[in-house]
């Protein structure tokens, strides 16, 4: 049997926080998991007794939840490479054992989350396709509105399997066979906004893979001009990822990322006073200076090592200003990430 109850491993306060030794940060999210998926044939994720996956997604799809916070071991896992709006969840492919000890097969999106030592499980759909999607947001919608519950979805299962429940329309149309006109006209409402925001998830998230698209397109041009070198060509695959990681999270906060003009990286100080807090300080050679707050924006250190290994090269610096108001931060000398010029220009 694969699944496991356990008491998951979360903290509550901040002195529990350096308790948990994560072998993860956010930006570097997939690259973790693709390592941990290369290292062994199985990866642990935690199902979360009272979130989405485990009161919508698990009872009408497969039939099944949990009473308690729970490890489900994946197999025959493939990243799927599907984009997600969140830079700290990725999609992929995977079998589990349910609790009839009968093996499953089932898209996977999960997540990192601070406080818990293995991805949580986000959701899990049967098919590939935006109606589950649909489908999914609808659900956890009605649930929250109380019109549903993880026993009732559970109880719809058969109806799911035999293709009765297909869409988030279906589901709709079968519990409004019991109800008044007055409580199908609210149902519908909640239904109404559900679909709304999942569109606009939807279009989002397609939006985003054609600027990833034309991003990688445009870069691919620009490699043709540089040494052909298998390595290089390596540094500058990485670089367009971190720079669109950079972008999608930077949208995340209604922000922009902004790039300067290349420039030489002189030095690096580390630890630094500016205006009350330890920064890290880049020295460019047209006599400026670049401030990040380290404790907010850099608590691992891993952005101050990675301008460290520029030091000496030509680089330009991203900076987040909010939409619509270019050098609102980046004309004040803030940075948050640096980036080859070779590369990234």
């Amino acid at each position: 049997m694969q699944i496991k109850k356990t008491k998951v491993a979360r903290v509550n306060s901040f002195s529990e926080l350096g308790k948990i030794n994560h072998s993860w940060k956010i930006n570097n999210f997939q690259e973790y998991i693709t390592e941990r998926i290369n290292q062994s044939s199985s990866l642990l994720v935690h199902v979360l007794s009272q979130e989405h996956a485990n009161c919508d997604s698990l009872p009408l799809r497969y039939g099944m939840y949990f009473d308690a916070d729970t490890t489900i071991t994946l197999t025959n896992i493939s990243l799927t490479n599907k984009p997600q709006k969140m830079a700290d969840r990725i999609s992929l492919d995977a079998n589990f054992i349910d609790t009839n000890g009968k093996e499953q097969f089932g898209h996977f999106i999960i997540g990192s989350r601070k406080g818990y030592d293995n991805p949580i499980l986000i959701t899990v759909w049967r098919n590939d396709a935006d109606t589950e999607e649909h489908l999914s947001d609808v659900m956890r919608n009605l649930r929250e509105s109380n019109w549903l519950t993880p026993l009732v979805l559970k109880e719809l299962h058969p109806d799911y399997l035999s293709g009765k429940i297909s869409s988030h329309a279906d589901l709709v149309l079968l519990m409004s066979r019991t109800m008044s006109k007055e409580q199908i006209k609210k149902m519908e409402e909640v239904v109404a906004a559900s679909e709304l925001k999942t569109n606009q998830a939807i279009a989002e998230r397609n939006q985003a893979l054609k600027k990833a698209d034309d991003l990688m397109q445009v870069n691919a041009a620009q490699s043709a001009t540089i040494a052909a070198q298998e390595s290089t060509i390596q540094i500058q695959q990485k670089n367009i990822q971190r720079l669109e990681h950079e972008k999608q999270a930077a949208l995340m906060q209604n922000s922009q990322v902004t790039l300067s003009p290349p420039d030489i990286l002189i030095d690096v100080l580390e630890k630094k006073i500016y205006r009350g807090s330890s920064c890290t300080i880049l020295v460019m050679s047209n006599s400026s200076n670049r401030y990040m707050n380290t404790s907010k924006f850099d608590p691992t250190g891993a952005i101050t090592e990675h301008a460290k290994s520029l030091k000496g090269k030509r680089v330009r610096i991203s900076c987040w200003d909010p939409v619509g108001k270019p050098g609102y931060w980046s004309n004040q000398g803030y940075f948050r990430n640096v980036y080859e010029v070779n590369i990234t220009s």
